[in-house]
């Protein structure tokens, strides 16, 4: 997603630029500045009782408590991260119950020298090596109960994916690599990776410019993942994508589609998805989870992956197994310079005569509502054996196009072959087209604070069209409407909900690092009948649920229900509404 470089952060993400058709935000809304001067900030996270953790690329992560920025890092790791280009300490969560266990996890890229030598007479704290094949890693710390978890144990260090350089997320290129760590409702801990492949150019394995090509030789991949992008179809590598770990240990969970209970570290075990080039950001749809890890349902996960030459893509993952299609598909189109390519899945033997293996392609069939079909290249008149895992294509809920104006495809089926519409044409849904260049993902918005139409909605930016669009699924994940919300703005790596304001957060990331923390807000106008929290004439439960969200807050993001105007949501505001309830407005 970022690069760092002589000239500063660039995205990558295509040849070109895309501008964006401005739009303002919807009336009543704000867009506020929290806190500038962080340096190459790129997440922010709320914990239990409304601290901020905000992490930055270098390795540091901050506390933000009532507007205040902690004057040591919670946690600072900058020694062993790789903080180059697009890498870094790209994702941190919070335990569900980190209140009880003040567990936080990381996910970064890891410096090459620290990787190779530390613990050895060869190991110096006060050198790097960048611009050379490493992996990625996730670890868990445990943060001191004794000072409020104010700070880390850094003894409780605990390495969940990548103890050893053979076991990490395979970092071979500049980019694509990790982004983000979410839980899942049923406690498992979801991480998102690119496909460590080069964005240059059409990689399939090789010697590649802009890598040290050494990760064969480190052990980093073995020889089956030397198939560049298509490392995000090999089921048994950590490569493109969505991994589900068990947070206590690492392990892939036994509910996982391709869990060895042999093998439950190796790469298939701890598969949930695949087919990403660059997720960078993800985030789970509140309420759509299950909370027994054996029932195989941590929750409906939306993501962002950043597209190649053409489309971005926003995908809707609602089960384990599925595929996305990268890098045979990229959007809902073929990706022809990809799909040219035969690369060999070297865990898919081909039982006939012309060729010892399968090819990726061969494995993944577009979208159909009829029986598909998996015919073998040797013999179109038989089937790939039921043995070889293979798929349908995962259509993105919507793609957009690398340009101003879009378009931005729906998936539709003519007959029983896939097809697309594009939003705002004949037939498709209403709205406006839209293009962009970096998908960066988004959040759900689970607050009452905004107004009803904007409740239970998902948000999702474009990093450099730097805008913000509002997507509005059904129950069933279908996308059922597009807004325009804001643009343009900043360059856009994270949004967050925060429950205890009931604002939306995002990180503002400049062309040169400098990077700032903001919120959009929503004020109720004033109103003149005294209960109307909502000013839509009358004194309703809407009134009451915005009112009881914000109670006991004191100027929080939105004070909507200090009826007295002290600042402070309290009980005489809820008098005075409970006084006026169901009572026309005069």
């Amino acid at each position: 997603m970022l690069r760092r470089c002589a000239g500063g952060i660039v995205a990558i993400a295509s040849s070109g630029v895309v501008a964006s058709a401005a739009f303002a935000l919807p009336p009543n809304f704000s867009d506020e500045l929290v806190m500038a001067g962080w340096d190459e900030a790129v997440g922010v996270a709320f914990g239990y009782d409304g601290r901020a953790f905000v992490w930055e690329k270098g390795g540091r992560v901050w506390l933000v408590e009532d507007g205040v920025k902690s004057a040591a890092p919670l946690i600072d790791i900058a020694e062993e991260v790789g903080n180059w280009r697009d890498f870094g300490l790209l994702g941190f969560a919070v335990d569900p119950n980190f209140a009880s266990n003040g567990f936080v996890y990381l996910v970064y890229a890891v410096d090459y020298h620290h990787l190779a030598h530390f613990g050895t007479p060869a190991y110096n704290s006060n050198m790097d090596e960048y611009f050379h094949d490493t992996i990625a890693r996730v670890t868990r710390y445990t943060c001191n109960a004794g000072d409020d978890f104010h700070s880390v144990d850094y003894g409780s260090r605990l390495v969940l994916i990548g103890e050893s350089m053979t076991t990490g997320i395979p970092l071979l290129h500049q980019s694509h690599g990790i982004g983000t760590l979410v839980f899942g409702e049923d406690g498992t801990l979801i991480v998102g990776a690119g496909d460590g492949a080069s964005y240059q150019t059409t990689d399939t394995g090789g010697p590649m410019s802009g890598s040290s090509n050494t990760g064969l030789a480190d052990g980093i991949i073995t020889s089956k993942e030397n198939v560049g992008a298509y490392r995000a179809q090999l089921i048994d590598s950590h490569n493109g994508k969505m991994l589900r770990i068990d947070p206590a240990t690492g392990d892939g969970v036994a509910s996982n589609p391709y869990y060895d209970a042999g093998a439950p570290r190796a790469p298939r075990s701890r598969v949930w998805a695949l087919g990403f080039r660059n997720p960078f950001r993800l985030t789970l749809r509140p309420g759509t989870g299950a909370a027994d890890p054996a029932s195989a349902d941590p929750g409906t996960l939306y993501i962002g992956d950043v597209g190649y030459n053409t489309w971005e893509e926003l995908d809707v993952c609602t089960t384990g197994g599925q595929n996305f299609g990268w890098p045979k598909y990229e959007g809902h189109t073929t990706q022809s310079s990809y799909n040219g390519r035969g690369t060999e899945n070297q865990d898919a033997p081909n039982p006939l005569a012309c060729d010892d293996f399968f090819a990726f392609r061969d494995l993944i069939v577009q979208d159909t509502l009829a029986t598909p079909s998996w015919p073998n290249p040797c013999d179109s008149g038989q089937q790939v054996p039921g043995s070889i895992p293979k798929w349908m294509h995962s259509r993105p809920a919507i793609d957009w196009f690398h340009s101003t104006n879009g378009p931005a495809r729906l998936p539709t089926f003519s007959g029983t072959s896939a097809t697309t519409c594009d939003l705002g044409s004949g037939g498709c849904m209403s709205g406006a087209g839209f293009g962009g260049n970096s998908s960066t993902g988004g959040a759900w918005y689970g607050g009452v604070a905004f107004p009803p139409e904007y409740q239970n909605t998902y948000f999702h930016a474009d990093y450099i069209a730097r805008w913000i669009r509002n997507f509005v699924f059904d129950a069933n994940d279908q996308l059922v409407e597009v807004r325009a919300f804001q643009s343009p703005l900043g360059y856009v790596v994270d949004i967050e909900f925060n429950p205890f304001d009931g604002a939306l957060y995002y990180i503002n990331y400049n062309d040169m690092g400098a990077a700032s923390l903001r919120r959009i807000v929503y004020r109720y106008p004033p109103c003149p009948c005294e209960g109307d929290v909502d000013c839509d004439g009358d004194v309703d439960l809407a009134d009451l649920n915005v009112l009881l969200f914000n109670f006991g807050a004191g100027v929080p993001a939105n004070t909507a229900g200090d009826l007295d105007g002290n600042g402070v949501v309290e009980l005489a505001d809820l008098q005075g509404l409970l006084f006026a309830y169901g009572q026309p407005c005069p």
